[in-house]
């Protein structure tokens, strides 16, 4: 797609896009070219009118805007629109390189306003025109000219799936006009096309195709820039994955093949630290570490925002569905608790078993919170206290910075539960280890999450009920607060005085700061 020239399409514009940053400036986006056309949205109506703003050189979408009926547009000059864009929160403007194309743009979106209530008498013109040049007449088919004329050039049919027609296949997936790409994927995944593709692919590579195999790779991208969920899903499949991946190899940029294939299937080894017994929940583990390895390995340079974005937004739609499987699994979180509990620091598989545990309750956060509230009270059931307990005693120092983020997820859900245990845990084990590797530990970032840890288990914003109000910080000032500030006030030689005053104030001030007035 090249920039508009004297008797070019006028359905597409050159324009530079602009967003205002967070300091008041304008953040350039990118120069490319608008175009103006019926679109689908979700949750909005099918005659929906957008704007689409496409990169110059990269052919990247740069902006989708649905035009809206509130009164939130302004042209401020001949050559700039600009308006607050709610779904972004932020504002936008377009500057256009002719006045032209800047005023057959308006046009349409006053056009867009107006129609909002047209047979209402007292009907007003719903955008702000700083600009006094005159709008025009607009008749009932405001699209008959050349946003009509764009939507019908950009009608796509594709080629049946046949060698001799990768290279027009590729062609045609490599420009489809934004407003035609859920119809493009639609006609992917009738009945066979994709798989006719990947054992053409198959074949290709037998016979040592290298014309053809870079075909399958510049079609295979495009096909994954449409940017269809479903689509995504479809070539995700246990079915499917490989042989994508497979055509993603021969990316002609390169001077030899990659290999993919050989390091999914061979070099990455996945662990088991307790057994999974639902398929299901194994298919969502590989897939998703599949399209991390797409998105960060094979294809960052050519991914835009949005294509990125919804990869990893499937990432966590997957990582919510394991989360969720394992949890209603009835005997997965009692055999993790229990291998956690008989096996012993240090022995084979004790630092992956901690890890698994990190990474369980850090995407825990995604699920929602009657089930998130279910989930941790289940494992703190099932002794999770009492393992980050072991962990900090006996484990490395790699180990215990596991686990006092799991600790961070713990409070990060709700403090109270871990102050309750902190207050009735015989000798306080966990909170003297916790002090003892703050004090202490010269492991980088283990003494800043600990601080962390603290700062947050005294908050007395977060602290509800007497027990947390009362027996907690009771324990926490009684026993551990010299201990604290021992480093600090022993350095002149008075630590014994100074800690005990020093005590003494914070236990006063903390539980004045913790009960609530009167009590």
């Amino acid at each position: 797609m090249q920039p508009q020239q004297s008797g070019q399409s006028p359905g597409l514009h050159r324009v530079k896009l602009y967003k205002l940053n967070e300091t008041g400036g304008w953040d350039d986006k990118g120069t490319g070219l608008v175009s103006i056309g019926p679109m689908e949205f979700a949750n909005h109506a099918s005659n929906s009118v957008g704007l689409v703003v496409l990169g110059e050189e990269t052919q990247k979408m740069l902006m989708v805007h649905r035009i809206l009926h509130e009164d939130i547009y302004n042209r401020q000059d001949e050559t700039i629109i600009t308006w607050t864009d709610p779904d972004i929160g932020t504002d936008v403007a377009l500057s256009f390189q002719e006045g032209q194309g800047c005023n057959a743009i308006w046009q349409h979106i006053v056009r867009v306003q107006n129609d909002a209530d047209p047979k209402h008498p007292d009907h007003r013109r719903r955008v702000i025109d700083e600009f006094d040049g005159p709008v025009g007449h607009l008749d009932g088919d405001y699209l008959h000219h050349d946003v009509a004329d764009m939507a019908g050039a950009a009608h796509v049919e594709l080629p049946a799936a046949e060698t001799a027609n990768l290279e027009e296949i590729a062609k045609v997936l490599a420009h489809v006009p934004p407003m035609q790409r859920e119809r493009v994927a639609q006609l992917l995944m009738t009945p066979n096309y994709l798989r006719k593709l990947l054992d053409i692919f198959r074949q290709c590579e037998d016979l040592e195709d290298t014309p053809s195999l870079h075909h399958m790779f510049r079609l295979m991208r495009s096909i994954i820039m449409l940017n269809d969920t479903q689509l995504l899903d479809e070539l995700l499949k246990e079915e499917h994955v490989m042989g994508v991946i497979g055509c993603l190899e021969y990316d002609p940029d390169l001077q030899a093949p990659q290999q993919h294939r050989n390091f999914l299937q061979t070099a990455v080894v996945f662990k088991e630290v307790v057994p999974i017994t639902s398929q299901e929940v194994l298919g969502k583990i590989h897939q998703t570490y599949r399209i991390q390895y797409l998105k960060d390995v094979i294809l960052p340079r050519s991914l835009d925002d949005a294509t990125y974005g919804t990869l990893s937004s499937l990432m966590l739609f997957n990582n919510v569905d394991v989360v969720l499987g394992l949890y209603q699994d009835q005997k997965f979180l009692p055999a993790l608790f229990e291998a956690l509990k008989s096996r012993q620091p240090g022995d084979s598989g004790w630092d992956d078993l901690v890890a698994f545990l990190q990474e369980f309750c850090s995407l825990a956060k995604h699920l929602q919170l009657l089930q998130r509230q279910n989930l941790w009270n289940k494992m703190t059931q099932l002794g999770m206290f009492e393992v980050i307990t072991r962990i900090l005693q006996s484990s490395s120092a790699p180990v215990k910075l596991r686990a006092t983020d799991i600790l961070l997820s713990a409070i990060a859900h709700d403090p109270s539960p871990l102050r309750s245990f902190l207050a009735v845990q015989p000798g306080h084990a966990l909170l003297d280890c916790l002090v003892k590797e703050f004090v202490g530990s010269e492991q980088s970032g283990l003494p800043e999450q600990i601080a962390e840890l603290l700062k947050l288990l005294v908050d007395p914003e977060t602290m509800e009920g007497a027990l947390d109000k009362n027996d907690f910080m009771d324990v926490f000032y009684n026993a551990f607060i010299e201990k604290l500030i021992a480093p600090v006030a022993g350095s002149d030689g008075t630590a014994p005085d100074a800690a005990a005053a020093a005590g003494d104030a914070n236990h006063s001030s903390g539980k004045a700061a913790a009960k609530p007035e009167g009590g």
